[in-house]
């Protein structure tokens, strides 16, 4: 299957692989962010379902209940389920990460938009051992809830079984990834992404047949093009892989990246042990991999994990994006910028709105990044 026929799907919210797996009695379960776990929502009869509102032309009825302030994602989402375009969900978990997605579950609930099933995850804004034990138990709650509604098992067994499928996801988008760190790369960001979003829009076992195919298929291959400076790309919600494509337009690959829907979220696997609590080795591996900014006491955490990145990829500099209105990233996008720029790091910092205008204008700041950089 080529990148065409993956990009293809994605252009749609649904997709023929969960109207197979819906034929076939799965049901779906939505999730807006990274730090509820797909795998309990890979369980026996369920299919996990990262959310998206690719497709919504605006958000004049959401902006009745959200209002101007809040992000351009979640007022979309919300367009979008007001206007019932997510009915082949089947259940949609929320994670507490931040107030505009609360605000989003809350007038949910207040709408009674469907699925029938909704449910979110409390999180700590701390990690230590109390709050991991504190996450571990939220998850449990989650699974019994999945499991009296849907009508499945939730033991041990079942559970690490899903793990262990998402777990082979992980580590064929991690192999494709790695083929992007070789001296002549073989797939651009923007095929990368478009990868990543598929496999976190298909049902776990369809998806890594397809990945199987193209980390075979992208083994020999060569781009086509040379660039002027490789980049690393961090920021927050970001499911639209033209905005990568823009960048890539300028000459500027972006060989890594760092931002929610994408390689960040997918490739730490879960440490496997069946004499272990399944749930207890599912907060750790969501706990242990870099951190969102929500998580305030992680930040000298998540700049060495930065710089990390840089020095194992030898980027010529970071664009950081981050959508108008995230007070979260807002913040953490200054501290970032500020702090790269002490450690002689070339940054750029571009805020967008989720469905981004004045495309000429970022390019145009993009190429200036990379003559600033002498490419």
């Amino acid at each position: 299957m080529t990148i065409k026929h993956i990009f293809d799907s994605i252009k749609m919210l649904n997709n023929p692989w969960l109207d197979e797996a819906k034929k076939e009695g799965k049901k779906v379960l939505g999730f807006f962010c990274s730090y509820v776990p797909e795998e309990l929502l890979n369980l026996e009869g369920l299919t996990s379902y990262r959310m998206r509102a690719t497709g919504s032309s605006g958000t004049e009825n959401a902006d009745i209940y959200l209002g101007c302030f809040n992000c351009g994602y979640t007022r979309h989402c919300l367009e979008m389920g007001m206007e019932k375009r997510y009915d082949f969900i089947d259940g949609l978990v929320f994670a507490s990460c931040c107030d505009h997605l609360r605000r989003l579950h809350d007038n949910w609930l207040h709408l009674r938009l469907k699925p029938e099933f909704v449910s979110i995850v409390d999180l700590p804004h701390v990690i230590d051992e109390y709050t991991t034990a504190w996450y571990r138990d939220e998850l449990k709650r989650l699974g019994s809830q999945i499991a009296d509604h849907f009508d499945i098992s939730v033991e041990k067994d079942t559970v690490w079984k899903a793990i262990e499928e998402t777990n082979n996801t992980r580590a064929l988008l991690n192999a494709i990834d790695k083929l992007r760190r070789s001296e002549n790369p073989c797939l651009t960001g923007h095929e990368m992404h478009i990868i990543s979003l598929f496999a976190s829009s298909v049902p776990k076992t369809a998806a890594n047949k397809v990945l199987q195919n193209v980390l075979d298929e992208f083994m020999d291959r060569t781009l086509p093009r040379k660039y002027r400076a490789k980049v690393l790309l961090i920021g927050n919600h970001l499911d639209d892989p033209g905005f990568i494509e823009l960048i890539e337009d300028t000459g500027a690959l972006v060989i890594a990246e760092s931002f929610c829907c994408g390689l960040r979220d997918q490739v730490d696997t879960v440490v496997v042990d069946r004499k272990q609590d399944p749930f207890d080795s599912l907060a750790r591996r969501y706990f242990s991999r870099i951190s969102c900014p929500r998580m305030y006491g992680e930040y000298g955490n998540r700049f060495d994990k930065i710089m990390d990145m840089i020095h194992e990829t030898a980027v010529d500099g970071v664009i950081i994006e981050h959508l108008q209105f995230c007070e979260i990233w807002g913040v953490e996008s200054n501290m970032i910028f500020r702090n790269l720029k002490k450690a002689g790091v070339s940054a750029l910092r571009l805020e967008k709105d989720y469905q981004y205008s004045s495309m000429g204008q970022i390019k145009t700041r993009i190429q200036a990044f990379i003559e600033s950089m002498g490419k």
